[in-house]
């Protein structure tokens, strides 16, 4: 029989399967620039405000900072005593994973699980998982708020294509079930459970194993009770929500930013759709890392849509991508680096006052 344990692996990274797959992205991706014209969109590039557009890497950052202080607003309800400097770089980390690894985000909140256990010093998988399950309940509020001002807009804009409306509305809507059943997992009694039974009989048949499933029950009940527990915390779940708002709105002004580091006004209304397409597709278990190529082509198109000329268009998407794929990747990267380092020298240090390590 295979017991569960209470700890988690961290994703295991395949650098020569990551670099191949960026390089078939990135492939995909100058072949439809060549289509456009590199010449045109070059001169798009040419004419950018540096000053303005070199905000947009504030931005992003504090997008990242407000997104884990909103994660942290939950963590600190569950006691985990872990400074706000490696809640940011948990949440880096997170970002570095879910852009290499593309497996709907799961490899990048598995990341900040295992990162919290380790830093907290816990092996409470159940309370991990409900902080992390939690964060991103609340982390769709903001998106779907905006999502529906986006689309009114683009719904009274007259000059909008059917086809694009059409686009963002559906994914917006396919989000919403796929959120609202999140929620379902996460509170409905019996939902999880079913669901990880049925898992636990498909790798049974196949595998030939026995699974504890005792123990398996009893994560899933501690799961429940930690979510259940949140519920009664409506000051933890304001101040959560609050600073999801603001990571939200920062990423979004880094594109519109970059848009009047361009010369070009785009409401940020209509970002607002666009956007939604955008994080859906990252959220999607896509082949390619962070959507390369995909991602990039569909947002050129739907701001083509709403009224941005199409060489504009693929700077300002080259531009908005620089910022939020690649240079957030390297800084998650540096982050998930420290972190690993930080975990093993703790882990190795001798014990010293009587059983209690030195720490930094």
């Amino acid at each position: 029989m295979i017991t569960v344990s209470h700890e988690i692996e961290l994703p295991s990274l395949h650098p020569r399967k990551s670099l191949a797959l960026i390089a078939l992205g990135m492939g995909v991706y100058f072949l439809y620039l060549y289509h456009v014209g590199f010449q045109e969109v070059m001169r798009s590039l040419g004419n950018v405000d540096l000053a303005i557009f070199s905000v947009g890497f504030v931005l992003a950052v504090l997008g990242v900072l407000f997104d884990s202080l909103a994660w942290q607003a939950i963590v600190r309800k569950f006691d985990y005593k872990v400074p706000t400097r490696d809640i940011f770089l948990i949440y880096m980390s997170c970002i570095f994973m879910n852009n290499l690894i593309p497996s709907g985000s799961f490899s990048g909140e598995t990341a900040r699980i295992y990162f919290l256990d380790k830093l907290a010093g816990s092996s409470r998988i159940d309370k991990t998982s409900a902080t992390v399950a939690a964060s991103r309940i609340i982390g769709f509020i903001p998106f779907i708020i905006g999502t529906i001002v986006g689309l009114i807009f683009l719904s009274l804009a007259s000059d909008v294509p059917a086809w694009a409306l059409a686009v963002c509305t559906g994914i917006a809507a396919f989000l919403l079930l796929i959120n609202l059943g999140f929620f379902g997992v996460c509170y409905v009694d019996g939902w999880l459970e079913r669901i990880i039974f049925a898992l636990i009989e498909l790798i049974e048949r196949i595998f030939r194993v026995k699974v504890d499933r005792m123990k398996c029950q009893g994560i899933m009940s501690q799961f429940h009770e930690s979510m259940l527990m949140l519920i009664d915390h409506k000051r933890t779940l304001f101040i959560s929500t609050f600073w999801a708002v603001a990571g939200w709105f920062s990423m979004i002004l880094v594109a519109f930013l970059t848009f009047r580091s361009m010369g070009l006004e785009v409401p940020v209304r209509a970002v607002f759709a666009v956007y939604a397409v955008m994080i859906f597709l990252q959220m999607l278990p896509l082949f390619l890392p962070g959507g390369l190529g995909l991602v990039d082509i569909v947002m050129i198109t739907l701001f083509n849509a709403i009224g941005v000329p199409m060489h504009a268009a693929v700077a300002a998407t080259i531009l908005i991508r620089l910022i939020q794929l690649w240079f957030l990747t390297a800084l998650g990267g540096a982050s998930m680096a420290y972190l690993i380092r930080k975990i093993n020298h703790d882990a190795i240090m001798p014990p010293i006052n009587g059983g209690v390590a030195k720490s930094f």
